[in-house]
């Protein structure tokens, strides 16, 4: 298995991750392995859209809601806020 070496470290952060590693019962090694899974999972979610047929099935769900309605324009509502 790979190993990474990361250099000037804040200690800064190096002691919260020790305190978070404390907290959850796992070594410091553990406790950044999970961050790292954690990151790396919730990248390939975001970048891979998670289940493309369920956010079809949203984007058509949100289709049949709105047609045919009108909203109005809320340029003037944001002038009006940004001027207060």
């Amino acid at each position: 298995m790979a190993q990474i070496l990361v250099d000037n470290l804040d200690p800064i952060i190096l002691k919260k991750l020790e305190t978070l590693a404390k907290q959850h019962g796992r070594s410091l090694q553990e406790e950044l392995k999970h961050i790292l899974r954690q990151a790396a999972e919730t990248a390939t979610h975001y970048h891979t859209g998670g289940n493309m047929e369920k956010a079809r099935e949203a984007v058509t769900r949100a289709q049949v809601r709105y047609t045919g309605k009108t909203f109005s324009d809320s340029t003037e509502l944001i002038r009006e806020d940004r001027e207060q």
